[in-house]
């Protein structure tokens, strides 16, 4: 089995965190008007078109995106409060139009204001989330071994999910914090499974008692993950303007990812240590 060195266990799940938080820090995560605040423009098009010439224009002024539908083609362009008159100009240019009204548009603004409350309570949504399910976590199992590497468990999980947003670009929005919530409690699930099974069973062999474990919890996971894949995949082929889904639904299947490397490498590891070396020791 996979867990007879828990160095090899452990060092595995450290790599990809440090390498998650290298990520964050250097190549940093794309954030969405709902987070920068700003003004986004949605045009709707019949039929599709080189947009290149947009894009060049407003380049270093807007971001521009083309997303296609069953009913026709969108293109969206997002920009900043200041600049929102420049990038309208170069909006009517493109199509050669006096007035966006002649275009079937639509507009959304989020102030500066509001957008920052949204990233500051979606920041302290997490962070009362981790804080709750560290106290229940705790009383659970009274045991800070335990306790503490199902919390560093869901503290890599976060992490490697936002790690993963920053590889694959995707934005920060009030939609993906709501998926990171949502993280905490596909990893406290799986890691408290191992962990009771592991304590409750301390008279038979180690590894068999995860391997026992792991028909449950893989079983659990991996079909939330197929569940997000089929999302993901009937998003981008039939409904790609429908971002948010798509959105979620990759950041939990990277989540998930991240939750079966952390419970079954990391909090395994762990644990392996602690019942067969350290506690063996006493």
């Amino acid at each position: 089995m996979f867990i007879k060195d828990y160095r090899v266990s452990i060092a595995i799940p450290i790599i990809l965190l440090i390498s998650s938080i290298f990520l964050i820090f250097y190549e940093g995560i794309p954030k969405s008007i709902d987070i920068t605040g700003g003004t986004e423009i949605t045009i709707k098009v019949d039929k599709d078109i080189d947009i290149s010439p947009l894009k060049e224009s407003l380049d270093g002024i807007a971001e521009v995106k083309k997303l296609k539908s069953a009913d026709g083609y969108y293109i969206v362009i997002r920009v900043s409060e200041d600049k929102v008159d420049i990038a309208k100009e170069k909006i009517k240019e493109f199509f050669h139009v006096d007035s966006l009204d002649e275009l079937n548009y639509s507009e959304k603004t989020v102030g500066a204001i509001l957008s920052s409350k949204f990233f500051e309570e979606g920041f302290k949504a997490i962070l009362f989330a981790f804080i709750f399910m560290a106290i229940a976590v705790y009383v659970a199992f009274r045991n800070p071994v335990a306790s503490g590497v199902i919390i560093l468990s869901a503290i890599s999980d976060l992490i490697m999910a936002l790690g993963g947003m920053s590889l694959f670009k995707i934005e920060i929005s009030s939609a993906t914090i709501a998926a990171l919530l949502m993280v905490i409690g596909y990893s406290v699930d799986s890691n408290i499974l191992l962990t009771t099974r592991v304590l409750k069973r301390l008279s038979k062999e180690f590894d068999e008692v995860v391997k026992d474990a792991m028909k449950t919890g893989l079983t659990m996971t991996l079909t939330t993950i197929s569940a997000m894949t089929v999302l993901l995949i009937v998003v981008k082929l039939f409904i790609p303007v429908a971002e948010i889904l798509s959105n979620i639904a990759t950041v939990l299947i990277l989540a998930l990812i991240a939750d079966i490397i952390n419970t079954w490498f990391l909090n395994a590891g762990i644990l392996k240590y602690y019942i067969t070396q350290y506690k063996g020791k006493n």
